[in-house]
């Protein structure tokens, strides 16, 4: 369990510092917000089969990967930039990754139990 939830936070960390090079943030967003919102499918998608996976890929894809992935304190420390910038918009931005986040964890949570519905194995 333990190895699982390493090699998922290091592949997860890797992944999100290598796309938060790449994808910058619109200036009412954070330059993680795409990364978080990803990390919210994945952890709905997760949700839904957790019942038809070993407890070991759980570990590996929730905790290790997607907490690898998504990261609160690096939205925090932006949106706190934004805020010593004068920007009147982080407001906006906290408001958008919350509501896009559970909007991606609904969406990733309903496709799994579509394809776990239908019989196709994951």
């Amino acid at each position: 369990m333990y190895t699982a939830v390493f090699v998922g936070g290091a592949a997860g960390s890797l992944l999100r510092e290598l796309f938060s090079l790449e994808i910058p943030g619109a200036p009412f967003l954070t330059a993680t917000f795409g990364i978080n919102v990803a990390a919210c499918f994945i952890l709905g998608w997760l949700y839904a089969i957790r019942h038809k996976v070993h407890a070991h890929v759980l570990h590996l894809g929730a905790v290790g990967f997607c907490g690898g992935l998504s990261t609160f304190s690096s939205f925090v420390a932006e949106l706190e930039r934004l805020a010593e910038a004068g920007s009147s918009l982080v407001l906006i931005a906290l408001g958008a990754e919350v509501v896009f986040g559970l909007a991606a964890a609904i969406a990733g949570d309903t496709l799994g139990r579509r394809r776990h519905s239908r019989g196709i194995s994951e």
